[in-house]
């Protein structure tokens, strides 16, 4: 142990929810987290994160609505930032593997119809028929 320096110890891999936030924290020690793959598919995470840190509660769920209108901003950002193609290209990713469609019946074909799209308005187009999950 050297007194004259002091090394934070950042949390990284398999941050993925509020919770795992908080349990790096508490059981590791550590000084800060880097949140990477947990925020594929899922943005809100960091808005999650910020407010489970900040008061120990999770934040209530929002509507499925909300949701949507995130995943639609950052597939507008991606085609901004890149070009339409290539913009649509990237966001398969994230709408592959974000958690928000889970417990929404016989969605396999309009998950195929989402990864599928190629342009904005036909992806929005799709996004806009999905159906609010029903709870479990």
């Amino acid at each position: 142990s050297n007194p004259r320096m002091t090394i934070p110890i950042i949390g990284n891999g398999d941050i993925t929810s509020a919770d795992r936030c908080h349990e790096a924290f508490d059981r590791y020690g550590v000084d800060g987290v880097m949140i990477g793959r947990g925020c594929i598919g899922r943005p809100w995470i960091f808005r999650e994160v910020k407010r489970y840190l900040q008061t120990g509660e999770p934040l209530p769920p929002e509507p499925f609505a909300w949701y949507l209108d995130v995943l639609k901003q950052q597939i507008l950002q991606s085609v901004e930032r890149l070009d339409e193609r290539r913009g649509i290209l990237h966001i398969r990713r994230h709408l592959a593997a974000t958690p928000l469609f889970k417990g929404i019946p016989d969605f396999k074909p309009t998950r195929v119809a989402m990864l599928r799209a190629e342009t904005v308005s036909e992806l929005f187009a799709i996004m806009d028929a999905i159906p609010a999950p029903t709870a479990e």
